[in-house]
């Protein structure tokens, strides 16, 4: 019972202390939300899903939209229903998308108008649901989003009875292979990672952050944003991500804390007036989803910022190794920059081999995690959650070792591991000694079949802007850092490398066009 009350009251108990402070800062429209005002607009949301549409409990509400305040309205209904938020990612190929929306069949979806097509295909292909557009005018839908914000006529919730283990969102995976997932995460799951990141970062309610990801991934709900919410803080929200407005926003509004992804950074930097633009409100910056290089990193750190390279996952937390801010300078950063920190607070962190035993320290196993930041396994889908899950523990896939601080060190993924004359090699490994070459932006290494050795690396380069790296350069620098073995035997230069919406490298298509010997 007292868990129940804690929960159905947690943004009323916000409210108490930061009732007239900003809680969202709508960059686009210009709107102010307080969070006593963010209390209110979820008591419409929780009202009108529950005594209008008769929402019950457990029931799913989704979203095929950009970023909005209305995600935020609902996350907040979350506490006051007990109904589950799942997001979708509009941009994936119509089948994954229609398949996703079938299998978690949410009873309400909100959109945007950049997606009203989208909508016109579901209900053509014969999907039943609520359809509510967010923006005006919204034609041909029973109910409008605006309509719902502007009634006065409304109650209060009354509490559907909560537990910590009750499901408050379904979030789909954003890995780099296969259709994604639906992770289930619990109000347990939200609530810890938001204590890990509140420590972990020492976020305060003078804190402000960007929201630069979309909210259909979990780094965009969960590092930064919602615990910056639960402790009080501020977060600027805009629809898209567009470099020119996020420095205007920077310039303008002096975010503290913030993350984003390698191609979100590059094109920050690449704008004309990155150079003028200080940084120096920043106490850190953080890039997830894929690591990224030392040439980009030097960037921000020339601007006296702590950017640092983390490590997350939708089945964990996300919030799981991060840099312990406030105990180091950029020197320290500098010295282990293609670290991703240590395991943040509430993780439990093991490296195993493949019988599932604790490797020595130092020594590269899979990393594997426990604790109580862990989802809850994927909905409707058992067989796949046995995959990941055993014995309390989530299995990765990544392979890694802690060095003797304590830092932790990704060395790839254990599928994407190549055997080169009966050794194993981990394609990070190279990456990041190739990564120190000046004019290096990105560097992605496969193995590719070899007759002598059974498989070789093949590196695809990706070049600064301007700067003529050699193939030379790049087979001396290995082969001065590293064994013979681990020689790239083919280096191709491309303009990019092949990514998927939400920043990371897309293992499919980069064996697809890249998985075999140079020609």
């Amino acid at each position: 019972m007292y868990d129940s009350e804690t929960l159905f009251n947690m943004g009323k108990y916000r409210v108490r202390f930061s009732g007239k402070h900003e809680a969202i800062y709508d960059y686009d429209t210009g709107k102010h939300y307080t969070y006593f005002e963010m209390d209110k607009r979820s008591d419409k949301l929780a009202w009108f899903l529950t005594e209008k549409l008769g929402l019950k409990k457990g029931d799913r509400i989704g979203f095929c939209a950009t970023n909005s305040v209305a995600f935020f309205d609902a996350f907040f209904t979350t506490y006051k229903t007990g109904l589950i938020i799942t997001t979708y990612n509009c941009l994936l190929r119509e089948k994954e998308l229609f398949s996703l929306i079938e299998n978690e069949a949410p009873k309400v979806i909100f959109y945007s108008g950049e997606f009203t097509f989208t909508v016109m295909s579901l209900r053509e292909k014969g999907f039943t649901q609520e359809f509510i557009c967010l923006d005006e005018p919204c034609e041909g839908d029973t109910y409008c989003y605006s309509d719902i914000m502007n009634n006065e006529d409304y109650k209060e919730p009354v509490n559907p009875g909560l537990d910590y283990e009750d499901i408050q969102m379904l979030i789909h995976t954003g890995g780099t292979t296969g259709t994604p997932k639906a992770a289930m995460i619990s109000f347990r799951s939200i609530f810890y990672n938001s204590m890990a990141d509140s420590t972990g970062f020492q976020l305060s309610e003078n804190d402000t952050a960007i929201l630069t990801l979309p909210l259909f991934h979990t780094a965009g709900w969960n590092v930064f944003t919602l615990p910056l919410l639960s402790i009080g803080g501020r977060i600027i929200i805009m629809r898209g991500f567009n470099p020119t407005k996020v420095l205007s926003a920077i310039r303008e509004e002096r975010p503290t804390v913030g993350i984003s992804v390698e191609t979100m950074y590059k094109a920050l930097a690449m704008q004309p007036d990155f150079a003028e633009t200080d940084f120096s409100c920043y106490r850190i910056l953080v890039t997830g989803a894929a690591p990224t290089g030392r040439e980009l990193l030097e960037l921000f750190w020339a601007k006296g910022v702590k950017m640092v390279n983390a490590y997350g996952m939708t089945e964990v937390g996300p919030n799981n190794m991060c840099h312990p801010v406030g105990l180091i300078e950029i020197e320290d950063v500098r010295a282990k920059w293609n670290s991703c920190g240590i395991p943040a607070p509430f993780n439990q962190v093991r490296f195993v081999d493949d019988e599932g035993k604790d490797v020595p320290k130092g020594e590269r196993g899979e990393l594997v995690f426990g604790g109580k930041l862990l989802f809850s396994g994927y909905w409707n889908n058992p067989e796949a959650t046995a995959v990941i899950m055993h014995d309390g523990w989530v299995h990765t896939g990544d392979m890694g070792y802690l060095d003797e601080d304590g830092f932790c060190y990704i060395s790839g993924r254990k599928k994407n591991m190549f055997i080169s004359g009966g050794e194993n090699i981990f394609p990070q490994e190279i990456e990041d000694v190739i990564m120190l070459v000046p004019g290096v932006l990105e560097a992605c290494i496969v193995g590719v079949p070899d007759p002598k050795w059974g498989e070789v690396g093949r590196v695809l380069i990706v070049r600064a802007p301007g700067v003529n790296v050699t193939r030379e350069e790049i087979i001396k620098t290995v082969k001065t850092e590293l064994s013979s073995i681990k020689v790239p035997k083919y280096v191709t230069f491309v303009d990019s490398v092949p990514k998927n919406a939400v920043g990371k490298r897309d293992l499919n298509e980069i064996r697809k066009l890249f998985g075999k010997p140079e020609d």
